[in-house]
């Protein structure tokens, strides 16, 4: 876990400094991959849950890592075929929806996986709703493509807020305190 948090720092820092010059939406899948890459087994350790929990941390891991190396090597053909997605963005779309649904859990308790997924199923069952709430539908397929390849669903702006800024400002922020600063400037204050 150490080196995985390693790798994703250097990577963060590399594509904040313009040393990988990489699309956003693969930059934010690579970051939401290295997150699920050290939630589930962070969570698992944490917790000390048993051996096969923590088998099931690593293999969703591993699945969120999985998702990532998806949307970079099929970058182009993913745009080229947008709003037509095939059988395997559909199966890696529900795996990328799955895994985020679980860490959401893992890490914050039920509430949130709730919520959102009352929003995911209003997307597939809201045409079925009285008058005011209703919509016109959408295909199990066009709600797939539309969350889990599109830069409007997990990859909105949150991420792309997460993968640019967040991230550098705890990393830079933890290098401080490592490094004693926090204490000299409480100290001056």
């Amino acid at each position: 876990l150490f080196w995985i948090a390693v790798i994703f720092s250097l990577f963060q820092i590399a594509t904040a400094a313009h040393l990988l010059d990489m699309p956003s939406q693969i930059v934010r899948a690579i970051h939401v991959g290295f997150l699920m890459a050290l939630t589930f087994p962070l969570v698992a350790y944490a917790r000390d849950a048993w051996p096969g929990l923590r088998a099931l941390a690593w293999v969703l891991a591993a699945a969120g890592i999985l998702v990532a190396c998806y949307q970079w090597v099929e970058y182009q053909d993913l745009i080229l075929r947008a709003g037509r997605p095939t059988g395997a963005d559909i199966a890696v779309g529900v795996i990328a929806l799955v895994t985020v649904f679980t860490a959401a859990y893992w890490m914050m308790g039920i509430a949130l996986p709730i919520i959102a997924g009352l929003f995911l199923m209003y997307c597939l069952f809201g045409e079925y709703l009285p008058y005011p709430l209703d919509h016109r539908g959408y295909a199990f397929e066009q709600v797939i493509d539309h969350m889990a390849f599109g830069t409007e669903g997990i990859y909105g702006i949150p991420i792309y807020v997460s993968s640019t800024y967040i991230f550098l400002f705890i990393l830079f922020g933890s290098f401080l305190e490592r490094a004693g600063m926090i204490q000299l400037f409480t100290d001056v204050s």
